[in-house]
């Protein structure tokens, strides 16, 4: 299986988002922008992340859950695709840690990746560009806020084919999915495999 790695994707997407905001002529108007169809005229908007305000818990306030409880959240393989063996890591912060576990499945040409992410309420792995992200839409792709299971979430597309989110689950855990070479669809069916009401109740 071609490996895809998500520490590969996530920064090369930032590139992009900001390449794209340049073309598209952001502004510091902070007011959400209604947004046009797909493909016509490209808007770009500086609208407040998604709210992450859930808790307000103190860093390390919590013992991170060990990465082999995360991996059993993963999802197995939707219908079509194979998936590899979860890996799984605790890292060291300050004077505490958080863990993360992924996956990699493969359908075809597609490869997508999915981490879920402890953050023992430290501003780390993905929560570190969280609050960074703003709405926008090109002829090129989107980046959206929205929900995802009650929980705040961000999507994007850049074309040709490459779909992700982002979803925060009480500024503690994060559920990251990418898809390359695949489809909404594909994304969607990772997106709703994932127990998230399962995620917010571990302690």
């Amino acid at each position: 299986m071609r490996k895809l790695s998500s520490n590969t994707i996530f920064p090369a997407l930032l590139v992009m988002l900001g390449i794209c905001m340049l073309a598209a002529g952001c502004t510091t108007d902070t007011t959400p922008a209604e947004t046009t169809p797909y493909g016509t005229t490209a808007v770009a908007t500086t609208a407040p992340a998604a709210s992450t305000t859930v808790s307000g818990a103190a860093r390390g306030s919590v013992t991170a859950v060990p990465f082999a409880t995360l991996i059993s959240y993963l999802p197995g393989a939707p219908a079509g695709w194979t998936a590899d063996e979860p890996a799984g890591a605790t890292w060291t912060v300050e004077d505490g840690q958080w863990t993360w576990a992924t996956r990699e499945y493969a359908k075809g040409d597609a490869v997508a990746v999915v981490q879920i992410q402890d953050s023992a309420y430290y501003d780390v792995g993905s929560w570190k560009s969280w609050d960074s992200l703003v709405a926008f839409e090109t002829t090129e792709g989107y980046y959206r806020s929205g929900t995802v299971g009650g929980y705040p979430s961000w999507e994007y597309f850049a074309k040709p084919a490459s779909y992700g989110a982002w979803i925060g689950v009480n500024e503690r855990f994060m559920v990251y999915i990418s898809v390359e070479d695949g489809s909404k669809q594909d994304l969607d069916a990772f997106v709703n495999a994932i127990n998230y009401g399962g995620l917010a109740n571990l302690k």
